[in-house]
């Protein structure tokens, strides 16, 4: 079906259209409808790359940036390279008030990933470095990259409330919360008169990861589920999933040719589409499933009938959601830009989304 394309930006060719911008609820910020990830900005994207990346993003009205403090730093000889680069584009710009920056702190260091470094002096010490290497005086949303299952949430809540109070952060968010401790931070911030977490940032894709396959092995990250869905639903609070494409699951299948199933999906078309991608087998072990080839299949039908690509599809899966969804991509090059920013102009009919909604987020 034919999609009105809109032309806002000077920037933005025939193939693309601008970004359409919500504001976060409970915050001031205007947000583009998806978030570009740069956990790749010096590890697998070198300075020019970046710069290009970020210019085009700009240009087709795309505002909202992710980064952390962590990015790189498993890299040996590597710094906060994301956050560097972003700084050094911020300023080379001047673009500082074109973009909203979210960034991270409280990640354990990969040295003693057992040793928490939720608590003042550390999380002090990296939005301190987030900050000067950002060339920012304050960062609009600030993410508490790990829990502490062992510290009182209030006594979380009330650092970050008083690093807001000092002007360092406008907003902050959870990532990698569960629902159980979200649901206490909450309670909280309610009874206490506290902003509160304003967002999360989980795990979250249309491919549901088969149990003890995550592609990342991190015990501490955090997949959504439905008790959560179902939290978010009722709450309303927003939701900013990380590794939203599921590594370009669905993208790889049909360029691999595997064929769109039509109807139920059995094992024996799941060992055929294993047999057929040259994925690599850790991909496969995570997302090769029923489930998951039927919603390829519907992701396929449906980029047909909009006229776009599968990857964009992938995106708008999140489109229309009870709550507020800005998903999160990594794109390696500015020719993957227009499929981004397609998905979130998309309207998807009803029954498409009653669709992806009963898929659910669990296999």
């Amino acid at each position: 079906m034919e999609q009105q394309r809109q032309r806002g930006n000077a920037g933005l060719d025939e193939s693309e259209v601008a970004m359409k911008k919500q504001i976060l609820k409970g915050t001031e910020l205007e947000l583009s409808a998806m978030c570009l990830g740069t956990g790749n900005f010096g590890g697998k994207l070198d300075y020019r790359q970046s710069f290009e990346l970020l210019d085009r993003f700009r240009d087709i009205g795309g505002s909202f940036i992710d980064t952390a403090n962590v990015y790189c730093k498993w890299i040996p000889g590597m710094n906060n390279s994301s956050e560097q680069y972003i700084g050094a584009w911020l300023k080379s710009r001047r673009a500082h008030h074109d973009v909203v920056i979210a960034t991270k702190g409280g990640h354990y260091d990969f040295s003693a990933p057992d040793v928490s470094r939720v608590n003042r002096p550390d999380i002090v010490h990296d939005l301190n470095e987030s900050l000067k290497t950002l060339d920012l005086d304050h960062i609009d949303l600030y993410w508490l990259h790990r829990d502490d299952e062992n510290k009182d949430i209030g006594e979380i809540l009330e650092l970050m409330e008083e690093l807001a109070k000092e002007g360092k952060i406008r907003y902050y968010g959870a990532s990698n919360f569960k629902r159980k401790r979200l649901e206490e931070a909450r309670k909280y911030a309610a009874s206490h008169g506290l902003k509160g977490f304003c967002a999360v940032s989980n795990q979250w894709s249309g491919a549901c990861v088969n149990p003890g396959k995550n592609l990342n092995n991190d015990e501490s990250i955090v997949i959504m589920d439905m008790e959560m869905y179902r939290w978010h639903e009722k709450w309303r609070v927003p939701m900013v999933p990380f590794s939203s494409s599921a590594y370009g699951f669905f993208s790889k299948l049909k360029k691999e040719g595997v064929p769109v199933p039509e109807g139920e999906v059995t094992r024996e078309d799941v060992m055929q589409a294993w047999n057929i991608s040259t994925m690599p087998e850790k991909m496969k072990e995570a997302y090769m499933n029923e489930r998951n080839l039927r919603l390829y299949g519907i992701l396929c039908r449906a980029a047909e009938d909009y006229g776009v690509s599968v990857y964009s599809m992938t995106q708008a899966y999140f489109l229309n959601r009870p709550f507020q969804v800005f998903p999160v991509g990594a794109v390696s090059g500015t020719e993957q830009l227009a499929d981004f920013s397609t998905a979130g102009e998309l309207e998807l009919d009803d029954q498409l989304i009653r669709t992806f909604e009963e898929f659910g987020v669990e296999i």
